[in-house]
């Protein structure tokens, strides 16, 4: 990341690709009071793909929004979860999930993400 400021880019929200478990396991053992911002946003933001899953704005974050940071950036395993479930970094510092070929594993990782902001 250094190098990459260094060059003139920003930061870069880049993080070692985990499985869906071990991605679940890091978020699981943090406190709750850790882990519940990123739990609160990303329910949210599967119930509005759900609801509207061709709407863009539903599909895409600004990793440098405070409130997104606040949940996606800070929490340790948050956005490695997410891309587990098929989101991934574009631009640098957009967190994207693409529209899916397969709308039956795309409903699955919604709805296992979910699952994991109830728990």
């Amino acid at each position: 990341a250094a190098a990459a400021a260094a060059a003139g880019g920003g930061r870069t929200y880049e993080e070692e690709a985990l499985s869906v478990e071990d991605a679940t396991a890091k978020l699981a053992a943090l406190s709750d009071t850790r882990v519940r911002p990123a739990l609160d946003l990303m329910g949210k933001m599967m119930a509005n793909v759900s609801k509207a899953p061709a709407e863009p704005k539903y599909r895409r974050m600004r990793l440098s929004n405070k409130l997104v940071a606040e949940g996606l950036v800070h929490v340790p395993g948050a956005r490695q979860f997410l891309v587990a479930h098929g989101w991934r970094i574009v631009e640098r510092e957009f967190l994207e999930l693409p529209p899916s070929d397969d709308p039956a594993a795309q409903a699955a990782a919604q709805g296992a993400a979910q699952a994991a902001g109830q728990a």
